[in-house]
């Protein structure tokens, strides 16, 4: 044989050996690597399943009542609801959820939620082993943590027991803190108890926690109506709350919910037939949130208030209540669109509010607190305190009568100085465009509204007295004892729903029901079952007499047939029945108001600009808003809409029984006496007040002297103000005005203006 070719030979077999070898040292190399990673993982698993038994150990003693945390951790959505039972506001913090049973979701979600997020929830303990073990290949496969082995009972230990600001934080004891916990949860709470708390703490995204948040949010229905891809989609937001948000990214949502449906099928939660069919359907998606109707807004914000203050924001918030409400849908509506049909803000016109309050009971059935809640979140009815005109003059009126005054009593309409002390200037008291009327009785006074008469007859029954009345009929704000609060001049002002609210006390027998938003409040109780925590218990306060409020009542139906109120309308006509009510306009022109009333129904309107005292004058055509134009438009609108269904009802008449007397003394007019005559007649002598007495709201005589008002001289004092025989016949019907004081201080003498201020 050719050595050439032996050679050949052995350089080839001494090759394979040395491959051999070599192999050999790699194998050994990768075997010790492969030792070495089994000894680690061995390591580790021991080790982990050490500190798992030693933190359960640690932890088993020292845990905390688990069996409380349903009522101590669960922030619960608050729900609002109109006079009708129907939702009007949802009210929550961070978290919006309504917890439910798990009989209240629908089956279809339940799987969901088990097939996608701890398919083997029914058969572990609590901590999934084989999760875990599944979860730590996959993600060694790709080098990153693309699965996790948190069960669902782990899932509710995390969002129950750990700290807001740990959940996101990566830590090895926290998970195993999370295991423990939940061993020790499945001994005491069977897997449905689980499932269901699970169901109603998981996140669904777009701020709705639970399942019953999650139907309402995204298909605006409960969660025992969902469908199957409901469902579905439902389930596969919750891995990943933000990627697969399906009002944001809908296709990616769809993906997930397919991938949802594929597990359940997987599992055998449904069909092939119902797979496919659930995976060829639109997500069909219904933003579900309650829709706040920008009409009730500003009701609904006096109630929000009111609730914070009487129940502190947590619980308004974050303690499930569920809050009835006084509002009316129907007059809330006819409220707004009276409103919106008066006044443009937008386009420059003044802003109005209205208040409509039920006599009887004092529930407020419908409010406007201004035009655009998004623009301006002030609340004009409630918040918004305004100088009232002579609206006011209907508590000095109300006083009067209380007092035992006629209406038939005098008083001299003219210029009128009232002396404020010693070093002070005098209260200088003028009518609109400057009339004096001469000697006109209370009633005419009221119906023309004479700013001179009704100062007059509010320093003769004591500015302590009116005031006092004012508040016993409603009115809460401070309010001064100097005499330009006889006509609506106020330091604070009163807002629209005082001035309902007090005018209510007349169609009501004279007692005064105190105001109210909310019939009542009630809470889940324990077991399911639900706890009254409030009922409104109706309460009222006697401010005056029956006859005696009839009086007022009376002459305020005066002002709508003949005076200041039947200027440019015929409200009689309008509604469809009597009503009666007054006028005001405050200096300038700044605030106009109309209150009025039938028996079943009292309604205030303001109109004026909400940010600054500004002149309503030359607007849309008309030289000035006062009281007879706009506020009687918006009142009239509404009231003929509201009042439609009821019965037509009779305003309260004054009985028999009613004594009043006719003053004499004091600032009010006094009948020139006429000279005694003698001969072979029978004669007599009239002086001060005369004969007789009528029932029912007649006179009697009477002279008094004035009362006397701190600050104010009477009448008697050198230097005051005395009632005088008029320069000339009483004037056909002119509305007044007068200037209120500034800050609170009394009114320091003003150089005449082109018009005197108030009417």
């Amino acid at each position: 044989m050719d050595r050439s070719h032996l050679a050949r030979i052995g350089r080839r077999r001494r090759r394979r050996v040395e491959e051999r070898k070599r192999r050999g040292r790699v194998w050994r190399v990768v075997r010790g690597a492969l030792v070495g990673l089994v000894a680690v993982f061995l390591l580790s698993t021991v080790a982990s399943v050490g500190a798992f038994a030693y933190t359960y150990r640690t932890l088993s003693e020292n845990l905390p009542e688990l069996d409380s945390y349903r009522t101590a951790e669960l922030a619960q959505t608050s729900v609002v609801y109109n006079a009708q039972g129907e939702v009007v506001d949802e009210l929550h913090g961070v978290q919006n959820r309504f917890v439910v049973g798990l009989d209240e979701v629908d089956p279809t979600l339940r799987d969901a939620v088990v097939a996608i997020e701890d398919r083997r929830f029914y058969e572990h303990r609590g901590v999934d082993f084989e999760a875990i073990g599944r979860a730590a290949v996959e993600n060694a496969k790709t080098l990153s943590v693309r699965e996790g082995g948190s069960t669902i009972t782990q899932q509710l230990i995390k969002n129950t027991y750990i700290a807001q600001e740990q959940r996101q934080i990566p830590s090895l004891q926290r998970k195993l803190t999370e295991a423990s916990l939940a061993w020790q949860y499945e001994e005491e709470h069977a897997k449905e108890e689980i499932l269901e708390q699970y169901l109603n703490t998981v996140y669904f995204g777009a701020n709705a926690y639970g399942a019953e948040a999650a139907a309402r949010t995204y298909y605006d229905k409960e969660a025992k109506d969902l469908t199957l891809p409901e469902s579905a989609m439902l389930a596969g937001i919750i891995n990943l709350p933000g990627t697969y948000d399906p009002f944001s990214d809908p296709e990616s949502a769809r993906a997930r919910r397919d991938v949802v449906l594929g597990r359940m099928l997987e599992n055998g939660y449904i069909d092939a037939s119902e797979h496919a069919e659930a995976v060829s359907t639109d997500l069909n998606l219904s933003r579900g949130r309650v829709e706040y109707e920008n009409d009730n807004e500003y009701f609904l914000d006096a109630v929000r208030k009111e609730m914070a203050r009487e129940y502190g924001e947590e619980a308004l918030y974050e303690g499930g209540l569920k809050i009835y409400t006084t509002l009316d849908p129907r007059l809330q509506e006819l409220a707004a669109s009276a409103v919106d049909g008066v006044v443009v803000p937008e386009a420059g016109d003044p802003s109005a509010s209205l208040v409509s309050v039920e006599p009887s009971t004092g529930a407020v059935r419908a409010m406007v607190g201004g035009s655009d809640f998004e623009q301006l979140k002030f609340n004009l009815a409630t918040q918004g305190k305004r100088q009232p005109g002579s609206s006011f003059k209907t508590f000095v009126l109300a006083e009067a009568i209380r007092q035992g005054i006629s209406l038939d009593t005098k008083y001299v309409s003219k210029y009128l100085e009232v002396p404020m002390g010693l070093l002070e200037e005098p209260y200088v008291v003028q009518n609109y465009d400057f009339h004096e009327r001469g000697p006109i009785n209370l009633k005419t006074a009221t119906e023309q509204s004479d700013n001179t008469v009704y100062v007059q007859l509010a320093l003769d029954l004591g500015m302590e007295n009116v005031v006092e009345m004012a508040k016993s009929m409603g009115v809460v704000s401070g309010l001064e004892t100097y005499p330009s609060t006889a006509i609506g001049g106020l330091g604070e002002g009163v807002s629209p729903f005082e001035m309902a609210s007090a005018y209510s006390t007349l169609p009501n027998g004279g007692v005064h029901m105190e105001p109210y938003l909310v019939e009542k409040v009630v809470k889940e109780g324990e077991g399911g079952g639900e706890t009254v925590v409030e009922e409104h218990e109706l309460s009222g306060e006697e401010a005056l007499t029956r006859d005696q409020a009839a009086a007022v009542t009376q002459t305020l139906r005066g002002v709508v047939e003949r005076g200041t109120a039947s200027r440019y309308r015929d409200l009689d006509a309008e509604i469809g029945r009597p009503s009666a009510g007054k006028t005001g306009t405050s200096e300038e022109f700044v605030d106009a108001w109309f209150v009025g009333f039938v028996p079943q129904l009292t309604t205030s309107v303001w109109v004026g600009y909400p940010q600054e005292r500004v002149s309503m004058v030359n607007i849309n055509g008309l030289e000035e808003i006062n009281g007879e134009n706009y506020p009687l438009d918006i009142w009239s609108a509404y009231m003929q809409g509201a009042v439609a269904g009821l019965p037509v009802e009779q305003l309260d008449a004054p009985s028999p029984d009613l004594k009043l007397q006719i003053k004499t003394g004091g600032y009010a007019y006094k009948e020139p006496e006429k000279k005694e005559t003698t001969g072979g007649t029978t004669g007599g002598t009239t002086r001060g007040g005369t004969t007789g007495e009528t029932t029912g709201g007649g006179t009697t005589s009477e002279t008094t002297g004035p009362a006397t008002v701190p600050g104010v001289p009477s009448s008697g004092t050198p230097g005051a103000a005395q009632p005088s025989v008029p320069a000339s016949p009483q004037q056909p019907l002119i509305p007044q005005r007068q200037t209120p004081p500034v800050n609170g201080q009394p009114p320091a003498a003003q150089p005449t203006p082109s018009r005197p201020a108030q009417y």
